[in-house]
């Protein structure tokens, strides 16, 4: 298999001119969530519904620059989308894949018959060009500004995507759902091995597509099965994606006749919590599980998991109101006392009290961001501490 080469950028500030400081691996989804809450300090409260609009006369002809535009084309053509992210400079891999294989008439016209090809690519030419120098006419620092826009969305779909480094291939449904990684076993030197392996993945797209749509249409039973016939499908950390759909079965599904409503409710908080997270929003990620903590579909179990989850990420925040984050946790603990992680959550509680009176005791902004501080305070195994990729619904 192809092994990823380098690292995808994080998003956060527009890069200085030397493109460095961008490159830091994304090991996982909490790592990358966790990095983008040390910058909510200075980041106002977003919609995470909002949305850029497509843009005007998508050329879908050839390799299309962001997802945004790429889904849309997929939607108006009724194609999927073969996703590449690459870093045509610093992989050491890309580049020579773009000459000899995916930017060829051979690839492009048998592909373009069933997909809207789409490439993120992370250079460091493109950071370059992004960081403006201070001395630069206003053309050049308004086409660079523009430029940092588009690089930040396309690394939020990289967190998205849950990509650690490139080069990556997907291939998504035109709704974005992930139907398949595509892996290689050896770096591919011609079109004719990148055919092979897509061939091989017939039956994979054709179970997935059909499943889908069994999703979308038939009797409310059949269609839960087949939902959560679709999580069951996904990969664990790309199953929040499919956020719609859980939304769907909980409306089919209103008197919870399946047991598995309470699931699905888990499963939109955790995605809408890590949108909140891509945004740089902890505080709205926590109340996304503080609500969902209230459904009366959850079981004692999920119900803990959602209020711990929200007393955490609370406490990540870096606020100061230990209150709020005390009643999370004993509505956590009152939950489901007998469970085995009831102890623990005990046992977090004194100790962020602890963390708390000495940083206020000690009237220090450093002592107060460490509460708690990560990997001192740890937290129960088989409880989320932060928006986990895995919208699971088993």
């Amino acid at each position: 298999m192809i092994t990823p080469e380098s690292p995808v950028p994080q998003r956060g500030r527009p890069p200085e001119k030397m493109g460095v400081k961008m490159k830091k691996i994304v090991k996982t989804a909490f790592a990358a969530a966790l990095a983008l809450v040390l910058f909510a300090g200075c980041s106002g409260k977003k919609n995470i519904r909002e949305v850029r609009k497509p843009s005007e006369n998508i050329d879908s002809t050839a390799w299309i620059d962001n997802l945004i535009d790429g889904k849309a084309a997929a939607v108006k053509e009724n194609k999927r989308v073969f996703l590449f992210f690459s870093g045509d400079d610093q992989d050491g891999s890309s580049a020579e894949l773009k000459e000899k294989i995916f930017n060829t008439s051979d690839f492009m016209d048998e592909m373009l018959k069933s997909y809207v090809l789409v490439n993120l690519d992370f250079s460091n030419s493109l950071y370059d060009q992004a960081a403006a120098e201070p001395d630069a006419d206003e053309e050049t620092k308004t086409k660079a500004a523009e430029l940092w826009v588009k690089l930040e969305e396309n690394m939020r779909d990289a967190s998205v995507y849950n990509i650690e480094a490139t080069p990556a291939f997907f291939l998504l449904t035109k709704d974005g759902y992930v139907i398949t990684q595509v892996e290689f076993e050896k770096k591919p030197e011609k079109t004719e091995e990148v055919f092979e392996v897509l061939t091989g993945l017939t039956e994979t797209i054709a179970e997935y597509e059909n499943t889908l749509e069994s999703c979308r249409t038939g009797k409310a039973e059949d269609r839960l099965t087949a939902i959560n016939k679709l999580f069951d499908m996904t990969e664990p950390q790309l199953r929040y994606l499919l956020t719609d759909l859980s939304a769907e079965y909980i409306k089919l599904d209103k008197k919870n006749k399946t047991g598995m409503a309470g699931a699905h409710v888990v499963a939109m908080a955790n995605a809408n919590a890590v949108q909140y997270y891509l945004d740089q929003d902890p505080l709205s990620a926590s109340e996304e599980f503080a609500k969902a903590a209230e459904s009366k579909y959850l079981k004692p179990d999920q119900k803990q998991q959602c209020y711990y989850t929200a007393g955490y990420l609370f406490a990540q925040s870096g606020t100061e109101d230990y209150a709020k984050v005390r009643d999370y946790f004993e509505k956590a603990y009152e939950a489901d006392p007998e469970s085995p992680y009831a102890e623990t959550i005990q046992s977090m509680m004194r100790m962020m009290e602890e963390r708390y009176l000495d940083g206020a005791a000690a009237g220090s902004e450093g002592a107060q961001s460490e509460a708690p501080a990560e990997g001192k305070t740890e937290a129960p195994k088989g409880i989320e501490t932060a928006p986990a990729r895995d919208g699971s619904a088993e």
